[in-house]
């Protein structure tokens, strides 16, 4: 249901002005004039998209890194484990299925641009504001797990399980560097990853999606997740609390140094909602 909202609210954007965009050769030209104005964008923040994406492998280091020195121990008692039932497979996998629809719903929100009339977002500007708050955020992640490790709740952190596979060697780290994000958890449970992301999702999609109904389901959602990553017991409930707090602030703080920087004109935020004119 909320992922077909979302297509109509962007089957509307491309319908508006008169069915500008009706035609298969409207959605061409409106997309290809979106690509003239991302151009430059994209070469102004070049170096800052692909600094961010080479920082993944520095975090994924960082998580093996966290995972190889991590003792596996009893888990430690949590309220939201008190208070939630636990969720036995297959419907521990309930997760994957919320996370992924919050994810393609952002990925809607992002292509919108190229679909919606003289619109002034920018997609490279959205990727460049989501990759450096969620750089910002993964590095005081890596601060938190390597200062302090925390007893994996989940099974799959018990050397008995048959999917526990700690790195053993340099190599390990280094390799599984790459994938580190579909990680186990183990070992780096202060600030949850995976409520980064969601979170990071909402605060676009809040941002851009410019429908209210938008942003609610997409709130529920996150807290859906958060609510089933404590009942799959994959999270603590602190690091899912330190995510929502946390990951909002970050953006405060970028967005208060970067307040335009996702315009294609490179406006103020109050031209921000302003269409361009012919």
């Amino acid at each position: 249901m909320v992922l077909r909202k979302a297509w109509g609210w962007l089957s509307a954007q491309v319908s508006q002005k008169d069915n500008y965009c009706c035609s298969c050769g409207g959605v061409l030209r409106t997309a290809t004039e979106q690509w003239k104005k991302e151009r430059p964008v994209l070469n102004r923040n070049s170096k800052l998209l692909v600094m961010c994406i080479l920082f993944q492998f520095v975090h994924g280091l960082a998580t093996n890194l966290a995972r190889f020195l991590h003792i596996p121990q009893r888990p430690l008692y949590d309220l939201g484990f008190a208070l939630i039932p636990k969720l036995e497979p297959p419907y521990e996998y309930l997760c994957d299925v919320v996370f992924c629809v919050c994810i393609v719903i952002t990925m809607l929100v992002w292509i919108s641009p190229f679909f919606v009339p003289k619109s002034n977002q920018s997609s490279v500007g959205m990727l460049t504001r989501f990759l450096a708050v969620l750089v910002l955020a993964e590095s005081l992640r890596i601060l938190t797990f390597l200062m302090t490790d925390l007893p994996g709740p989940s099974p799959r952190c018990s050397p008995d399980h048959p999917w526990y596979n700690q790195p053993k060697s340099i190599m390990d780290i280094l390799w599984r560097s790459c994938v580190g994000f579909l990680s186990n958890g183990c070992g780096e449970l202060v600030f949850s990853s995976r409520m980064l992301i969601i979170v990071l999702c909402l605060l676009i999609i809040s941002r851009y999606g410019k429908r209210r109904w938008l942003t609610i389901y997409s709130a529920s959602l996150s807290i859906l997740y958060g609510l089933l990553l404590i009942a799959a017991r994959r999270e603590y409930s602190l690091s899912i609390f330190i995510a929502w707090y946390t990951v909002p602030l970050v953006w405060i703080v970028y967005d208060s140094n970067f307040p335009a920087d996702d315009h294609v004109d490179g406006g103020s935020r109050s031209q921000a909602n302003k269409q361009l004119e012919p």
